[in-house]
């Protein structure tokens, strides 16, 4: 759901960037399309990571780099600096994967 939300948002906040800062649509796209290489690199970094420290830690840091990268995303003044926090906001929502892992452990092996 957190993707959705972040296209959701880019796709007016990529109207509004093509007119104040006259990118292209491809330039919106990248910006589009960063956020999913970092859900792809988040999910594998961030689900290894709590393997091995726990997965209520790394939730709660996928969380923290989400608030702080989506707040930073305001004060961006071009755009490689929107496509690198966008990278971020990302790779937070990649780690939020890894509660469902806590949910699978709760459930009998008979009904995983």
């Amino acid at each position: 759901m957190a993707d959705s939300m972040e296209v959701g948002l880019l796709a007016f906040l990529s109207i509004v960037l093509k007119h104040e800062w006259g990118l292209t649509s491809a330039q919106a796209a990248t910006m589009t399309a960063l956020v999913f290489v970092g859900e792809f690199i988040g999910s594998l970094s961030i689900g290894r990571l709590g393997d091995i420290y726990g997965r209520r830690p790394m939730f709660l840091a996928a969380g923290t780099i989400i608030c702080v990268a989506g707040s930073t995303t305001a004060l961006a003044q071009n755009f490689s600096q929107v496509c690198v926090i966008q990278f971020f906001v990302g790779v937070g929502i990649g780690g939020l994967t890894v509660p469902f892992d806590i949910f699978a452990e709760f459930l009998p092996s008979s009904r995983r």
